[in-house]
This record gives structure tokens, C-alpha cells and sequence, in this order.
């Protein structure tokens, strides 16, 4: 895992107060991160902050974000702080690439197959669409690197929304 960005937000509560405000608003977010992924909130009773991408529901192709923010609320000095990280993880991303390009290289040699072995047109036809829809998600995959500076910043910037919400929670 590679860090992106890291920093701390303060926060005018105590940390207890704050962990039990962060944990109400754990959820789905309203942003989306470059390849249009949804993120999720999620805070723990110990104060782990994490923002990735929400759990698995129902059946399909579910790829993980590669980048994600990790944050820990910490009291120094009589204050309270949200201390956070972005990373990005370059064995995450490995593992999306294979899982789609997997299929889609079996798909291309099924297709060349097809071609030198007479499958009927409809089999053949049905392969060129499984290639042709998996192939743009390679692509988008490839360049999640490429995309995780601005990933991070969107991460960052839910997290300060989060922040203030908490700091200005009685207002």
C-alpha cells in the first residue's frame, strides 16, 4: 500500500462525543470517486475511520476501490483530532486487472477459436459482446492509478464534511 496524502483535522469535542457523532453518520456518501464507484463511511466503537467502497450486496461483478482513506480519532494535549491517511493499493489494483482481463482473454480466444472451428454464428456473436463489454472495464482499471491523486482528494474532502458536520453538530 502506498500513501497518497496524510493529515488531521481538529475537532472542538471529546473524543467519545466525537466517535458516537462519526458513528451516525456511517453510511453510503453522496460523492462518487472518478470511475464512478460509490464510497462508504464506516466508523468503529474505537474510532477507525474508513472511506472505500461499499460492502457486497446481491450478485455481479463487485471490484474493490484501490484507493482508501484511513482514519483514526486520537486525543493529544486535551484536544481531539481525526489523524487520516489515503493509500493505494498496487496489489488491489493487480488483482482487478486479472480478474477482468482473465475473462476477457478467454473470451478472445474463444472468439479465434470460433473462427478456425466453425461455432454457429450466434455462439460466436454472444463471445464478441462478452469481449466487448469487459474490454472498456479493463481500461478503467488500468488507469485507477493514474485517477487516485483525485480519488484521494475526494476522500479527503467527504472526511472534512464529516469534520465539520461534527464541529458544528449543536448549531
Amino acid at each position: 500500500m502506498k500513501k497518497i496524502t496524510q493529515g488531521e483535522y481538529e475537532i472542538f469535542t471529546t473524543k467519545e462525543d466525537a466517535i458516537d457523532k462519526f458513528m451516525q453518520m456511517k453510511g453510503i456518501c453522496r460523492e462518487k470517486i472518478s470511475d464512478e464507484n460509490l464510497i462508504n463511511f464506516y466508523c468503529s466503537k474505537k474510532g477507525k475511520i474508513i472511506i472505500t467502497d461499499p460492502p457486497r450486496r446481491g450478485r455481479g461483478i463487485h471490484l474493490d476501490n484501490s484507493t482508501n482513506l484511513f482514519a483514526d480519532i486520537i486525543e493529544q494535549n486535551g484536544k481531539t483530532y481525526v489523524s487520516y491517511y489515503t493509500s493505494f493499493s498496487k496489489s488491489n489494483n493487480i488483482f482487478n486487472l486479472c480478474f477482468i482481463a482473465v475473462p476477457l482473454i478467454a473470451c478472445v480466444i474463444s472468439v479465434i477459436l470460433a473462427i478456425k472451428v466453425g461455432f454457429n454464428k450466434y455462439d460466436f456473436l454472444m463471445l464478441l459482446i462478452c469481449a466487448l463489454c469487459l474490454g472498456p472495464q479493463l481500461f478503467a482499471i488500468a488507469k485507477e492509478k493514474k485517477n487516485s491523486p483525485k480519488d484521494s482528494e475526494i476522500l479527503i474532502k467527504e472526511l472534512e464534511k464529516r469534520v465539520d458536520a461534527v464541529n458544528n453538530w449543536d448549531k
